[in-house]
């Protein structure tokens, strides 16, 4: 927010020579007063001198932190809180405005300084934001919201200028293309159109709490894209095929989709832990798996069995064959070794976003007893198959060993 055009309707209202104290500054002759300006912060005001007006204000608005510094320019006072909450005064001591953004206290501008008419326009537009600077104009009021979207208000708090970070070319739900500011008032109501960008075949959409969409000529949508969304972490339900919705629900209850996208052969979506997902258009599943582009099935038959029925809610990532090996990455991280007759070695999923523990099923019977007997708040993470018995991680870093009769051999507390 621009400071000094904003204060230029309270000139009026100033001293024509004021301090904190309604002195001259020292030093303070007229030829100086640009000279402040251009350093911005003005002449500084000892504490001593700090006028009752800006004191009062600050204890009774923010009674958890104090003053730090006061400044005189031209036009106002600019005082910085010891929270770095910056407030701006007339030279009447009327202030102007609060900036919370950087407070290390106040994550909010205090609710007694925001009219009633705002507070419950955010609310109900905004229910999961709050207002992190405040500025009275001579024509109303601006508000910058923690995800920087800045709104007008005219004097009787009617919105006239909707959304935006100042950095786009669109102007709240307001774009030259109807169809798109239908839909996203439709779809995404707590929001509003950042950008438009018309490109060759299609129209980009960035709204405000970072949501992608695309449009293609005919102004259907193509992709959504809710990954960066800040108020929409997932794509609406309303514009998910129930086919591939009760797919989901079904396979991944835990997850959410962030993205959709319409292609030539059917859809793709990915979930949040990264899974892309392929249907055809009778939704039939056509790929599973894969955040870094893969997840198919690999070309051995044991490890595609081997993941389907131990990790089902992920898919194969890669496959490398050594001289003695498989290396298998799965699709959340999960890391599994193979000899070469396709038993399995080693299970790791200290790194999985979807399996943090090793599957029961896979952990032999004594090894989990005697973790839930002295371990009764721990999981294994990490379980190996070794010649002379095995060794497993706990999620608290503990390692276990056991001889091939299950007796603990060795502990390491790390």
């Amino acid at each position: 927010m621009k400071k000094l055009a904003l204060f230029a309707a309270f000139i009026a209202l100033s001293f024509a020579v004021a301090s904190c104290t309604k002195e001259t500054p020292s030093g303070g002759a007229t030829s100086n007063n640009n000279q402040w300006e251009a350093e911005e912060y003005g002449a500084p005001i000892s504490a001593t001198n700090i006028d009752t007006a800006i004191v009062s204000f600050v204890n009774t608005h923010f009674p958890e932190t104090s003053i730090l510094s006061c400044n005189q320019t031209e036009h106002y006072y600019r005082v910085i809180l010891s929270d770095n909450t910056k407030v701006y005064f007339t030279q009447a001591f009327e202030w102007v405005e609060v900036n919370c953004e950087h407070s290390s206290i106040y994550d909010a501008v205090p609710a007694t300084l925001v009219p009633e008419q705002i507070t419950a326009y955010v609310t109900a537009n905004y229910p999961n934001q709050h207002i992190d600077e405040i500025e009275r104009e001579s024509n109303g009021w601006e508000i910058e919201l923690d995800n920087n979207v800045d709104l007008k208000f005219d004097t009787n708090f009617n919105v006239v200028n909707n959304g935006g970070n100042g950095n786009g070319t669109g102007s709240g739900n307001n774009t030259d293309y109807a169809e798109i500011t239908t839909f996203v008032s439709n779809y995404f109501p707590q929001t509003e159109i950042l950008t438009v960008k018309a490109e060759d075949d299609e129209y980009e959409v960035k709204l405000a709490d970072g949501t992608e969409i695309s449009f293609n000529l005919n102004f259907e949508w193509t992709h959504i894209d809710c990954e960066e969304g800040m108020v929409y972490h997932a794509v609406p339900a309303e514009l998910v095929p129930e086919q591939i919705a009760a797919y989901v629900n079904s396979n991944f209850p835990d997850q959410q989709i962030e993205q959709i996208e319409k292609e030539y052969y059917g859809w793709e979506i990915e979930l949040k832990n990264g899974q892309e997902i392929k249907f055809d258009t009778n939704f039939n599943v056509i790929g599973n798996g894969g955040g870094n582009g893969g997840g198919t099935p690999s070309d051995y038959t044991e490890i595609n069995t081997f993941v389907e029925t131990y990790f089902p809610q992920v898919g194969i990532l890669k496959v490398e064959a050594d001289e003695d090996d498989y290396d298998v990455k799965l699709t959340d991280g999960t890391e599994i070794t193979f000899n070469l007759a396709f038993e399995w070695k080693s299970i790791d999923c200290d790194e999985s976003n979807v399996y943090g523990v090793v599957p029961a099923e896979l952990v032999p019977e004594q090894i989990a007893a005697y973790v839930t007997t002295n371990y009764p708040n721990q999981h294994i993470d990490k379980i190996e198959k070794r010649a002379n018995g095995w060794e497993i991680e706990l999620s608290n870093g503990v390692e276990i060993e056991f001889d091939s009769n299950f007796n603990v051999i060795h502990i390491d507390n790390n």
